[in-house]
């Protein structure tokens, strides 16, 4: 078990299991109800790095203004590859997923979020390959009834060297197409490493700090403003409550 964020006095624990800083209650559809705000944070890393960090502040920042947060350790998680079943024949992809494992468990809470917000390292101007797969299976999703329209959903990449916007900018695509709407400045790169050292040259520690703390704030408040807009409620033109999928 590792603790997550604990230079920002947050110490929520990341594993398999979901962590709910706030308790949430869901109605008959699904959906949460309008008690508590829900985001899912979705941690694409391996290591316990600059990703973790940035995953843990923005979970500290959503819980300051009352969401109830899960986060979830995509790398604790079995998340097998898509069969792409849609591509022999779309009845064959199916929600549930044939393929059974912990993206069911994903699915639930993406279903049942308000927000989730995707925190990725950038491998070869991509995603990691786990995370590939999850986008991937999320396609039973779309094809179901378009369960993640209404979903209020940001990307933030890490960028070692580069890559990071063509990353962050696939994958917001991608969530977009699926029905999930990104608020303003809802994709965002850092840079740690070599390119921060040089940013930092350039404006200075303390500087750099309160860019990248400005644009997480930043970030989480638009994500609460347009949550408390009641959007994820909202039926875009294709979504099927997740009652009637059954």
């Amino acid at each position: 078990m590792r603790h997550a964020g604990e230079e920002y006095g947050f110490d929520a624990q990341l594993d398999s299991t979901p962590t709910l800083l706030i308790p949430q209650t869901t109605n008959f559809n699904g959906m949460p109800t309008h008690h508590a705000l829900s985001a899912t944070i979705i941690n694409a890393s391996p290591h316990e790095g600059t990703t973790l960090q940035i995953s843990s502040k923005v979970a500290q920042l959503l819980a300051s203004k009352g969401f109830g947060v899960r986060v979830r350790d995509l790398y604790r998680l079995n998340i097998g590859e898509c069969l792409g079943c849609f591509s022999v024949a779309p009845e064959r992809c199916t929600y549930p997923c044939v393929v059974s494992d912990d993206m069911d468990a994903v699915y639930r809470a993406l279903i049942d979020s308000h927000a989730a917000i995707f925190v990725t390292p950038t491998y070869w101007v991509n995603v990691p390959g786990k995370l590939k797969n999850l986008v991937d299976r999320l396609t039973s999703l779309e094809n179901n009834g378009f369960l993640l329209e209404g979903l209020i959903a940001a990307v933030i990449a890490i960028n070692q060297v580069n890559g990071g916007w063509e990353a962050a900018s696939w994958l917001a695509g991608v969530l977009n197409m699926m029905g999930a709407l990104i608020p303003p400045y809802g994709i965002q790169v850092f840079y740690p490493g070599s390119v921060q050292n040089r940013l930092e040259q350039c404006l200075g520690e303390s500087a750099k700090e309160y860019w990248d703390e400005r644009d997480l704030v930043t970030l989480t408040d638009n994500i609460a403003h347009l949550c408390s807009l009641k959007i994820r409620e909202h039926n875009f033109g294709f979504r099927r409550r997740v009652s009637q999928t059954h």
